[in-house]
């Protein structure tokens, strides 16, 4: 999985494409865990490629996913009998990326869906697991001090790719 984030971070003309997939998979499918978290990852990363639209390489016109899609996806995956500790820690996380991807954008009715997802988030604010329940406080608390919320959410910096990783075989010099 590692390698596929890496590769889809490093590789901008994927990120729409993969993107795109990916949210149609996970719509589908919720029971294949790996692909679940790959999915809410790419999703979390690149909701605002994603919502920005556009055509897949082969002229194909992609069909418009809304925030508000992307939030019920999110929330589907988060209700799902397979999400466990990881997959719902990977959603929290994923949908407070897309909080701060929907205010950079603007997108219409972005209010209604940061309302729906302070909801989300608080009502994991008692969870009996701990890490799930710290992580809803933290983005819950994140969520109002918006001046910050942008910074603290930007886009992770892509994976390094090391000379192995490339297929060189060869180890880098020390």
């Amino acid at each position: 999985m590692a390698a596929f984030i890496r590769l889809v971070s490093h590789t901008p003309e994927l990120q729409f494409y993969t993107a795109h997939r990916l949210y149609s998979s996970l719509s589908e499918d919720l029971s294949q865990e790996t692909l679940t978290l790959a999915s809410v990852w790419i999703l979390g990363e690149f909701a605002d490629v994603l919502l920005q639209g556009g055509k897949f390489d082969d002229g194909e016109e992609a069909k418009q996913i809304t925030d508000s899609d992307l939030v019920d996806l999110l929330e589907m995956v988060l209700n799902s009998p397979y999400a466990n500790t990881l997959v719902r820690q990977f959603v929290l996380t994923s949908i407070s990326k897309l909080s701060a991807r929907m205010s950079e954008l603007s997108t219409p009715g972005v209010g209604i869906q940061q309302d729906r997802i302070a909801v989300i988030l608080a009502g994991f604010s008692s969870n009996l697991e701990l890490e799930i329940q710290q992580r809803s406080v933290e983005f819950g608390s994140l969520f109002t001090k918006n001046e910050i919320k942008a910074g603290v959410m930007e886009r992770m910096p892509p994976p390094e790719i090391r000379a192995t990783m490339m297929g060189t075989g060869k180890l880098p010099m020390h």
